[in-house]
């Protein structure tokens, strides 16, 4: 028998409800404890899956029964939380956006490597059996050479949303928040990142009060030409697809995001593959959290310190990206501020 995965978890948001889903239905791994900034919201969820623990941040963290935390905390309280995390000898898997800026994550890439832990940023996309899929039909030649990619993950919160999405003191807006994944999507397609990055966003106008991003739109060209087209917001709704297109034909990805469905079209033709999340929990369904949760626990038990699916030069690009988008668009937050 394999050797469990002892998971605990940091944070005790909405997300957590989604992840756990997938984690209960990965093959030996145990969620051992929760613990959040204020313990009854720790509590609440605890009693709701079982969680036999329920801590302070700092009891966690010196738990010995705990192998790997999962932070799933506003983005401004990644970085501190992870950094404990490794120093108290804890694998640490850390929610997108792993940091808020690429700084912030090349100090937790040296605690890492200092400490000898594993680290990975929560990009649960990459990790989906029809993503694996595209790019294997990608590879045959499908739709021929690769040209551009087309993503948008966009949606409108409420007009009296008060959330961490509108407040630039947590860090909120939708590049960091979702617009994460269409930079992801286009690397992985692509596997590279572009030779440079533009765009525009909407934010703190006469019509509206957030200061950070609320709908964006940004392009990113690659060596050869290649194009990425990228939208996100929180105040603006879309289908969250992606299409990439080819010389000889393009792919469509609905939700691509946590993908399960494939559209190959070259011509008059059409191919239709779906991959859904299997389900082993009989009244429980994972959107797919349990590819990356199986994922982790595998790379725990080879003693890896680093992934091969999400490694973490790949996440130092991406928030690279983001920085130079907000540094064009004048977007600055509060803990960036000396």
């Amino acid at each position: 028998m394999e050797k469990t995965i002892r998971w605990g978890i940091m944070g005790a948001g909405a997300v957590i409800h989604r992840w756990i889903k997938g984690a209960l239905q990965a093959e030996d791994s145990e969620i051992v404890a929760i613990a959040s900034r204020h313990k009854e919201t720790a509590q609440a969820m605890a009693e709701v899956w079982d969680i036999p623990q329920v801590m302070t941040y700092d009891e966690l963290l010196a738990c010995p029964d705990i192998d790997i935390v999962y932070i799933a905390v506003p983005h401004v309280g990644h970085k501190e939380l992870a950094l404990r995390a490794m120093r108290a000898g804890k694998h640490v898997l850390l929610e997108k956006p792993a940091t808020i800026n690429a700084g912030e994550f090349r100090e937790l890439m040296e605690c890492a490597k200092e400490q000898q832990v594993f680290l990975m940023e929560a990009v649960w996309t990459r990790f989906f059996p029809i993503i694996k899929r595209a790019l294997e039909e990608i590879k045959k030649g499908r739709i021929g050479e690769v040209r551009s990619v087309e993503s948008s993950f966009a949606f409108r919160v409420a007009e009296d949303d008060d959330s961490r999405l509108v407040k630039l003191e947590l860090a909120g807006g939708s590049l960091l928040d979702v617009g994460v994944y269409n930079l992801h999507f286009a690397h992985m397609i692509y596997g590279k990142s572009p030779v440079r990055v533009t765009g525009f966003a909407s934010m703190d106008t006469d019509a509206h009060h957030y200061q950070v991003d609320e709908q964006a739109a940004y392009i990113g060209q690659y060596d050869k030409g290649e194009l990425a087209l990228m939208m996100s917001a929180i105040r603006t709704e879309t289908p969250q697809s992606a299409r990439i297109y080819g010389t000889e034909g393009y792919m469509e990805l609905p939700i691509f995001w946590k993908p399960t469905r494939l559209e190959i079209v070259n011509g008059d033709k059409k191919e239709v593959i779906e991959l859904p999340v299997a389900q082993k929990i009989e009244g429980l369904e994972d959107e797919g959290y349990q590819y990356e949760v199986r994922h982790v626990n595998g790379c725990i038990r080879k003693d890896l310190k680093e992934s091969d699916v999400m490694p973490w030069q790949t996440t130092l690009e991406i928030l690279t990206q983001m920085d130079q988008l907000r540094q064009e668009w004048g977007l600055v937050f509060p803990q960036e501020i000396r």
